[in-house]
């Protein structure tokens, strides 16, 4: 028995010794781990329980039906297809029933999502005792109805986990830069792709990314491979799965960090709810009257940084907005008060003069002094997070490595024809067909430049108040489009945002997000207002048509379309309510074209309050795009 039991340890250093020669790296002798689609990565895959086979009950009108479940170490996890209910709402609460009657409740599910298949579902429930393979999953309220559902779990087999590579001694990581570092936790190579596992790393607890990211995958050429995030609903977000190419073991790949629109920048918070040393005392005084302010001069240590309290004022006869001096990297702070007249609390953003504010609201100011406690602090890491990393060769049998080529050829994209008889409609239509005719016609490239101004709110990062875009779109002999290249820009001509698609894979240089479209071609169109047209009637929307003589001095119609609400709607921070929102459009009645697009909120006394402005510089069909195009679509690898 000696025998047998090492000569899995002795192939596994085997493999090890292997895999060391061809990447150059350590790994350290331990546990394997596996990746399980839908459920992620498992810490150990020789302790991984799977549904034995999918389960289906009805009650009443509905149907369930347990698609999936995997039990390890660390969680007991369930996804489930639920057929016939009327609403996308879910107040389930579900359990497993152990054959000794334990009852376990979950910890958390995901959001439901609903498609022509039916609701998805999916619970997370504490890890189950070891080697549990007889269950009951019960479910209540799920469509109003309760479910018992018998479940029969059994040890995975060989080929159903996709083992990762062995852990190394010292894992991949980037630099750490104010407390964060980015982490390769996991690589699973396949023959037909690799799966891999980067996380966020804080120095501090209670740290966390206030963005959504993601991240860039390049090698030593600049070609940017596949990064399509499959990651679990149910995963801590400081975790992200992706799914990218085989390789041949030669790339030199590095793995950046990105977060938008900056992604040397990442916005970054710092939880001390915990911590009741980070406060002070504040004394609003027998009779506070709007309008007064209090001069302060509080220090507080927080998280490495020195905050001082300047002042406070009474804003309201509710609420209270503190201000401090400016402090490093802080961009703002969350104030609490342990007083039980506190109702609410908001965090604030810089100032003009680097001075940050946090407001309270209450009941009624206190009459007495009340601790002032900060329990978030909001700063800036500043730096930049690679990883540099070797893979390891593709299993044998790997499928030909990805190229620059486009997915097969799907069925043609067909324009949509509306019944429309509205006289509008019918000439707003025509001249858009006008206008495209020309461009619809391959092969070719075709060119456009729009510019959009905006009227950002205060503390609003993205979109800028002035954007210029640059589109190269290439189209076949049919004129349906095959690969384009889209970039925006500042008034600087600096790049904000690169992305380029090849056949129907569109991949975002500055995000790294990257996936299939799921569409079918479709040829060039600027038509942005035939569709809406077509729809204003069923959706009770105004529209009037004006004639005019645009700023080239040709003839152009505006089209004003309007939504009106049912009642005022008033945005927090804004001073006036909205009683509609609307479009206009600018069509020149020569060519055609929908030069411009308008889009702006009805106030209630009848004006229009403009939020953008968009403007077609130019659009033009050309033989061949500079070389700085096709260098970009070279650099994009196609699943």
């Amino acid at each position: 028995m000696k025998v047998l039991r090492a000569r899995p340890i002795l192939a596994l250093i085997v493999v090890l010794i292997a895999l060391s020669l061809l990447t150059g790296m350590a790994y350290a002798l331990g546990r394997l781990a596996g990746f399980i689609p839908g459920f992620g990565f498992t810490s150990d895959i020789q302790s991984v329980y799977l549904l034995s086979e999918p389960v289906e009950v009805i009650s009443g009108d509905v149907t369930l039906r347990v698609d999936q479940a995997v039990s390890d170490e660390s969680k007991l996890w369930v996804n489930l297809t639920v057929l016939g209910l009327s609403g996308e709402q879910d107040f389930s609460q579900a359990f497993v029933f152990l054959p000794n009657d334990e009852k376990i409740s979950f910890q958390m599910s995901s959001g439901m999502t609903v498609d022509s298949d039916g609701a998805n579902l999916t619970y997370i429930f504490p890890p189950l005792p070891t080697s549990t393979s007889d269950l009951i999953l019960y479910i209540e309220n799920l469509g109003g109805q309760n479910f018992s559902v018998p479940m029969q779990l059994r040890l995975a087999k060989p080929g159903e986990i996709l083992p990762s590579e062995p852990e190394q001694s010292e894992q991949l990581r980037s630099e750490t830069h104010d407390g964060v570092t980015l982490v390769l936790d996991h690589i699973a190579p396949a023959s037909d792709k690799t799966v891999f596992q980067v996380s966020l790393h804080f120095d501090k607890p209670g740290m966390s990314l206030n963005n959504d990211w993601n991240v860039v995958l390049t090698d030593q050429n600049g070609a940017i491979y596949p990064a399509i995030d499959i990651t679990p609903d149910t995963m801590d977000g400081n975790a992200k799965i992706f799914q990218t190419s085989p390789f041949s073991g030669n790339e030199k790949l590095t793995v950046s960090l990105n977060v938008f629109p900056n992604a040397k920048e990442l916005p970054v918070s710092i939880d001390f709810s915990m911590d009741d040393a980070n406060g002070f005392l504040f004394d609003p005084g027998p009779d506070p009257a709007v309008g007064q302010i209090w001069t302060l001069d509080d220090v507080i240590q927080i998280g490495g940084f020195t905050l001082r309290a300047a002042r406070v004022s009474l804003v309201s006869t509710t609420e209270l907005l503190f201000e401090f001096e400016p402090a490093e990297n802080l961009t703002g702070v969350m104030l609490y008060t342990p007083d039980p007249l506190l109702r609410g609390a908001a965090g604030g953003i810089p100032q003009a003069n680097g001075e940050i504010s946090a407001g309270m609201t209450f009941e009624q100011i206190p009459s007495q002094p009340f601790e002032v406690r900060v329990t978030r602090a909001y700063y800036t890491a500043h730096g930049s997070w690679e990883i540099q990393w070797q893979p390891s060769p593709a299993p044998q049998g790997a499928a030909v490595q990805p190229t620059v080529t486009s997915a097969p050829t799907q069925p043609p994209y067909a324009t949509p024809t509306f019944a429309s008889t509205n006289p509008v409609f019918l000439e707003v239509q025509r001249l858009a067909q006008q206008f495209d005719a020309p461009f619809q016609e391959g092969p070719a490239w075709i060119h456009v430049v729009t510019e959009r101004t905006s009227n950002p709110r205060s503390g609003q990062t993205y979109p800028l108040p002035y954007l210029i875009s640059e589109q190269w779109i290439e189209t076949d002999a049919n004129g349906y489009v095959i690969r384009s290249v889209w970039m925006d820009k500042d008034a600087n001509g600096n790049m904000i945002q690169l992305a380029a698609t090849v056949g129907d894979y569109s991949v975002n240089f500055t995000t790294g997000d990257a996936g299939f479209n799921n569409g079918q071609p479709y040829r060039f169109s600027a038509d942005m207002l035939t569709r809406d047209l077509a729809l204003a009637e069923q959706y009770g929307v105004s529209v009037t048509r004006e004639e005019i003589t645009c700023d080239n001095g040709q003839p152009c119609i505006v089209i004003t379309s309007v939504e009106s609400f049912s009642q005022s709607v008033q945005n927090p921070g804004e001073t006036q309510a909205f009683a509609g929102s609307g479009r206009k459009v600018w069509i020149s009645l020569t060519t055609g074209q929908q030069i411009q697009f308008q889009v702006f909120w009805r106030l209630e006394d009848g004006t229009d309050r403009v939020e953008s402005t968009d403007r077609y510089l130019l659009v033009e069909k050309v033989s061949l795009p500079p070389q700085e195009i096709l260098d970009i679509l070279a650099k994009v690898i196609v699943p």
